[in-house]
């Protein structure tokens, strides 16, 4: 290998590396970070016998959607805690996803550097939001789909190990995954025979993905999102679509446009002209025949966005996290020609991410006053169960909500009990033990913070964390179920704690 691939390989991943500079706030802005380092901090005391083990055990046999967590719990020790190997985990999907995507464009003999365009998709909503599943199981994907690319027997096995690992990360993502490798498949060996041949043909490349049928019959038969219990979790599971013009008006909100300001626009302009200037037909044809399979695997990623549903119960954003990665896609495989004006076009893109990251780490660093109400939560006893009561959601900064899992903190950090959390969810790998699950009312009860029951809830709270002002909480004199005492109040949160007296 050159010494000038090596170089851009180097460049490109300390570009990715660098992308993730806005983790090192104390509390990220990603709406479910909280929690799911409440989960990892759950996995591993349950494993290793820490507090939250007298709280919570887990349940590998209905569910598959536990890879993350026990990655996170086994790497906790050696980070520093929860919080720390969450952000390593964030920090190890964005740089893996950039590696993945370069290893996908070499087997393609496509231009590695355009790899770049990825790590000016790090801030997209799939993060901010905090699908860390998802963000984990993408560099799985993309590696997996080239090893399809570039098939022997040996690879087959790779493909199905990434894709077993990418079952236990993200359902949608093997969903991907197959039709993924089956568009790159057949736009390779469509013309290299006869058609009668190519499901022959087509075996090598495909086998290893086949494998995962037998997990997902598992998943299927076992499941608890497909065997919902109907006592707790009461809730449509008819799917709901985007039509492709509302997928086109969302799309910036699922890219760039992040933050109540207009910078993440401007961003997002500027890298659909650096797309537009490499993709422009000036300079020296590339001779490479990957150009194809790359805009077919593009193709059937968008088609995702449509084909899937955006909402199917509590199931949220199903087709709309692909599309920063089908933008990616898309972006790598257009341009066609080399020379100066994709050396220009290779430019923009690198002021472009630079520019999305600054403009990542100043908005979580305006964010932080916001997530303070956090160190409210330091301190508590383990044997304490905090419940969040979110009156106001809204933030000056994010423009999806960044704080309804504040109250997460309280286990990650205490070994304590907190709600709202995933364990409510029916795929959740974390669940309570015996005894030790509160009164909760019907799902979504944690966005209707008004319709708190002291006579019910109460009795199970031994604190309760209040953003903004409602109606329920406090409770005014008289109501049923027990009195509360303000405890600790900071930057427009306040926590109460449960009176035992009279």
């Amino acid at each position: 290998m050159s010494l000038g691939r090596w170089a851009t390989r180097l460049g490109v991943t300390l570009a990715a590396a660098g992308a993730t500079l806005p983790l090192r706030h104390p509390f990220p802005a990603i709406t479910d970070f909280p929690e799911h380092a409440a989960t990892i901090a759950t996995v591993h005391d349950v494993l290793f016998a820490g507090p939250l083990a007298d709280w919570y055990r887990l349940d590998f046999v209905h569910t598959q959607y536990w890879l993350m967590a026990v990655l996170g719990a086994l790497l906790s020790p050696l980070a520093g805690g929860a919080v720390p190997a969450l952000t390593l985990l964030l920090v190890a999907s964005v740089v893996g996803t950039v590696v993945a995507l370069m290893r996908l464009l070499h087997v393609l003999e496509l231009d590695e550097r355009l790899a770049l365009v990825a790590v000016a998709l790090v801030w997209t909503r799939p993060m901010t939001l905090g699908f860390v599943p998802f963000l984990l199981a993408t560099p799985l994907v993309l590696l997996a789909l080239a090893e399809v690319g570039h098939p022997t027997r040996t690879r087959g096995w790779l493909v199905a190990t990434l894709g077993l690992g990418t079952f236990f990360l993200n359902l949608a993502s093997v969903v991907w995954l197959g039709l993924g490798a089956l568009a790159l498949g057949l736009s390779l060996e469509a013309s290299t025979g006869p058609w009668r041949a190519l499901p022959r043909r087509l075996l090598p490349r495909l086998w290893g993905v086949g494998v995962l049928a037998f997990p997902l019959l598992g998943w299927a038969l076992f499941s608890d999102v497909t065997n919902v219990d109907a006592s707790r979790f009461t809730v449509s599971m008819r799917g709901q679509w985007w039509s492709p013009l509302r997928l086109l008006r969302e799309a910036p909100g699922w890219l760039l446009d992040r933050w109540h300001l207009e910078q993440d626009r401007w961003w997002l302009w500027g890298l659909a002209l650096a797309c537009v200037v490499l993709a422009l037909p000036m300079g020296e044809k590339e001779s490479s025949s990957g150009r194809r399979p790359a805009l077919a695997l593009a193709a059937a990623t968008l088609t995702l966005c449509l084909a899937l549903p955006f909402e199917r119960g509590w199931l949220w954003g199903l087709s709309a996290r692909f599309l920063p990665v089908a933008a990616m896609l898309l972006a790598v495989a257009l341009p066609s020609r080399r020379g100066l004006v994709r050396t220009v076009g290779l430019a923009l893109v690198a002021v472009v991410s630079a520019g999305v990251t600054w403009l990542a780490d100043d908005r979580f660093g305006a964010a932080q006053p916001e997530l303070q109400g956090a160190e409210l939560l330091r301190g508590l006893p383990s044997s304490a169960r905090v419940l969040q009561l979110s009156f106001d959601e809204n933030s000056a900064v994010t423009l999806d909500a960044a704080t309804p899992h504040l109250v997460a903190y309280h286990r990650a950090w205490n070994g304590g009990a907190n709600e709202p959390s995933f364990v409510d969810l029916p795929q959740s790998v974390v669940r309570y033990r015996d005894g030790k699950a509160p009164y909760l009312r019907p799902w979504p009860w944690e966005f209707e913070p008004n319709g708190y029951d002291n006579e019910k809830e109460g009795p199970h709270s031994d604190f309760v964390l209040v953003r903004g002002e409602g109606a329920s909480f406090p409770p005014a004199e008289g109501t049923p179920g027990p009195r509360w005492r303000l405890f600790r109040e900071r930057a427009g949160w306040r926590l109460f704690e449960r009176r035992h007296d009279g």
